[in-house]
Formats: structure tokens, sequence, C-alpha cells
């Protein structure tokens, strides 16, 4: 137990994602779609918090007792940006919690947000003063930004406009900036590995988590922009869609936790789109969505179980 505590992957961070995506839009189908699964929503929101708990408290006592493997992380171009996981996961708690206890979201915001920050000022120092490989650049470098994407969804109700508008700013801005690098990197440099093939998905995240910022920034407006924001997502998600052969040939890896965040996001974002229009198609997409993410967190999930009782986490892994 020991020496695999010195292997626990700041990866697994991404757990949190997922699973609070899933809570925060299972609370959205309740409350929006009117579907009787408040239940759902509290059950699953209880086994994120525990989650949360167990996956931070583990990286905490690695931190105290193995702080070179914490470094070598740090210093790693690709694991580096799954850092910001950790605040991305303070934040997206605060919103699983919204609609159940308005005080732990304030709480988690607050610790979220100063996290964010700090990460976003680190990461990107990170990749400025370093040497990287054009190969090193993949998804997984969205994370830092989408947290700041992320900051004013609950942040509306705790902050000035200003503070929100300042990390959404900031979110958008980088999202073009990388979002430019990885399609470079994309089309003409070598695939990406196969542990990193499920991060594709997390190009869906930065304009699904900007469509929902958006909606709670504007207090629920839909126009241009939000719908344009909306429409790159449901694009980039056709677009992996049309790929599935890609997919579901792969073996199971931590990785696979980058599937389910960007789909309860879009998931998300239709839901509140509909509440715009109230169109029985768009309300169809979204149940359709909902147990879409719910079935693919369910599935992730089990995977997990079954690597961890065979031993497949919490181990060195390959360069």
């Amino acid at each position: 137990m020991q020496r695999n505590l010195a292997y626990f992957p700041i990866q697994l961070f991404a757990v949190i994602m997922g699973l609070s995506g899933i809570t925060i839009a299972t609370a959205k189908a309740w409350h929006f779609l009117n579907l009787p699964i408040h239940w759902l929503y509290l059950l699953l929101l209880v086994i994120d918090t525990i989650a949360f708990f167990v996956i931070l408290t583990l990286y905490l006592i690695k931190l105290i007792k193995y702080p070179d493997m914490v470094k070598k992380e740090f210093n790693h171009p690709i694991k580096s940006s799954f850092f910001a996981a950790i605040s991305i996961s303070f934040l997206l708690v605060s919103i699983a919690y919204m609609d159940f206890a308005p005080t732990i979201t304030v709480v988690f915001w607050y610790i979220g947000a100063i996290l964010q920050i700090i990460f976003t000022f680190i990461v990107i120092k990170f990749w400025i003063i370093n040497d990287f490989e054009v190969h090193h650049i993949n998804p997984a470098w969205f994370i830092p930004i989408v947290g700041n994407v992320l900051v004013p969804v609950a942040g509306v109700d705790v902050a000035p406009l200003f503070v929100n508008l300042f990390f959404f700013s900031i979110g958008m801005f980088f999202w073009i900036v990388l979002f430019t690098i990885v399609v470079y990197r994309m089309i003409f440099h070598h695939p990406l590995g196969k542990r990193l093939i499920p991060t594709f998905f997390i190009l869906i995240a930065p304009p699904a988590v900007g469509f929902i910022s958006y909606f709670r920034i504007t207090f629920g407006l839909v126009d241009m922009f939000s719908l344009f924001l909306y429409s790159i997502a449901l694009f980039i998600l056709i677009l992996l869609f049309s790929m599935y052969k890609m997919f579901i040939k792969l073996q199971f890896f931590i990785s696979w936790w980058a599937y389910t965040f960007p789909l309860a996001a879009i998931t998300i974002a239709t839901i509140l789109l509909d509440t715009a229009y109230h169109n029985v198609i768009l309300k169809s997409f979204s149940i359709l969505l909902w147990i879409l993410t719910f079935s693919v967190v369910c599935f992730v999930a089990y995977k997990t179980f079954v690597a961890i009782k065979n031993q497949k986490i919490c181990v060195p892994e390959e360069e």
C-alpha cells in the first residue's frame, strides 16, 4: 500500500470531474426537465463528496511522504496540466451543492477559485519557461483553462461581476490560443498515444462550459455568442461520435475519465438551452445526452474498480 501510494496518479482527480459533472447534470435534469431523479442526484452527491475527500486525502498523503514523486508529476509535460484538476474539483463540487447546500457552495468556491488562479499562473509560466516538443501538446492542456471558465458558474452568486468576467475572459482567450496549437499538432504531427486518445473529448469542454458560464453571467441570456459556443461544442461532439471506431478499440486507462466531464458539460448546456426555447427536440436530446453520460460514467467507474482490483492503478507508468 505504501509503495502504491507513491504512484497515486494526479490524473485520478479526473474521477471527481466526471462524478461532479454527472451529479450537476442530474440536478439540472431533475430541476428543468422534470425527471423523477431527485433521489439519484442526492445519491450521486454523496458518492461525489466521498470520492473527492478520499482522492484529495490520498494525494495529500503522497505529497507529504513522497514529495519527489509529486514534483516529478508537476514537471511532466503532460501530467502537469492535471494539477489544475484539483482546483476544478473544488469548483465542481461547489456547483454540485448549489441546489442543496449554498453555504458549502460558497466555501468550496472560494477555495477552488483561489487555487485556480494560482494553478493558472503556475502552469502558464511552466509552459513559457520550459522547452517542449510538439508531441507533448495534447487536449489535456485545456484543463487549466477550463477551470477559469468554470469559476463564474457558482461565482455569480458569490463574487462581483468583474471577478467572474476576469476568470471567464482568461479562460476563453487561452481556449482560442490553445485550440489552434492543439489542432496544428493533431494535423501535422504524429497521432496521440493510446493513453491520450480519450482526451480528444476534452475539446468539447471549453465551448460547452463557456456556454454554461455565459448563461449564468448574463442571467439566462441565449444570444448569438452563446449559440456560437454551443454550436462549436455540438460540432465537436458529432465529430468525435463519427470517429467512434478509434475509441471502442482502446484498452482501459485512467484517461477514460476524460470522456465523462465533457459529456456532462454539453448535457448541461443542452438542458439550459432548452430552458430558453422549450423545444421538444432539445428536450429529447437533453434526456438522450443525460442517459448517455450517466451510462458512460457508470461504465468507466466499473472499469476503474476492475483495474483497482487487478492492481493496475497506482503502478509505475511507461513514459
